[in-house]
Order: structure tokens, then C-alpha cells, then sequence
């Protein structure tokens, strides 16, 4: 170890951000160190309000939906027990 003034410095390395190697010494124990930089951040908020027949139109295509799944799940079983019955 490089000794200076009769004391003992330990290689360690450090991150920064010109990352280069630091020398600590002995009896200082290496730390990591975080820096952010944060910008503030704003929220807009509105209230808005849905019509009535958006909110049935967007209910029907959930519905909809939801049987067409369960249709092509139950043919999809049905045609692989009926092959399966034969």
C-alpha cells in the first residue's frame, strides 16, 4: 500500500461522475453516495363527466365481448370432447 505521512490508504473504488479510481484512508470507512436530480413534476386534474349513452355503449361492448369469449371457449370444448366421444 502507498503510504503518506506515516498513514496507510487503502485502494477503493468510488463512482463518480468523472469516474476515477480514490485512494481512503485506512481507518475511513468508503460510503455510496446518491445525487438526484429531480424536476418538479405538476398534475392537472379535471373533473369530467361521462353522457349516459357513452356509459351504456361502453357497457354493452364489455357484455359483447364477454359472450363472444365464452362462445368461442365453449365451442372450442365442445369440438374437443365430441372428437374425443367418437
Amino acid at each position: 500500500y502507498p503510504r503518506n505521512n506515516n498513514k496507510q490508504f487503502t485502494t477503493a473504488y468510488q463512482i463518480l461522475p468523472s469516474s476515477q479510481l480514490s485512494l481512503f484512508p485506512e481507518d475511513t470507512v468508503p460510503e455510496a453516495k446518491f445525487a438526484y436530480d429531480l424536476s418538479p413534476i405538476a398534475i392537472s386534474y379535471k373533473k369530467t363527466y361521462m353522457n349516459w349513452y357513452d356509459y351504456v355503449t361502453k357497457l354493452m361492448a364489455i357484455v359483447g365481448g364477454t359472450f363472444t369469449i365464452v362462445g368461442l371457449l365453449e365451442s372450442g370444448i365442445h369440438a374437443a370432447t365430441s372428437k374425443k366421444n367418437r
